[in-house]
């Protein structure tokens, strides 16, 4: 019973794991007004279990979001500036049949 409990302290304590996956490349990213690096590959950090805000920005742009973390979980923040290329998402439909 002992070991149950400690098990259940131990994942409580666990950090959680936050990628920060940001387009296009060289974006600020701060997470809880920390420098956190650029984006150019994700960021992968070890967080606290709860509430974490991500700042970004970007040539005189900028966008800011909360994020919560559960004690041992592994989550991806996804964002891309308006205007930045990404590839083509891909799709199941045919390309329409032409007449000629």
């Amino acid at each position: 019973m002992l070991s149950l409990v400690l098990a259940a302290q131990l994942l409580a304590a666990a950090p959680a794991q936050l990628t920060i996956d940001v387009q296009p490349e060289g974006v600020e990213v701060k997470v809880d007004g920390k420098k956190s690096g650029h984006s150019g590959k994700p960021i992968v950090l070890k967080l606290k279990a709860g509430k974490h805000v991500v700042r970004l920005s970007h040539k005189g742009d900028s966008h800011e979001e909360e994020v919560s973390l559960k004690a041992g979980e592994k989550k991806t923040y996804q964002w891309a500036f308006e205007g930045t290329k990404t590839g083509t998402p891909p799709t199941d439909e045919s390309p329409a049949p032409t007449n000629e």
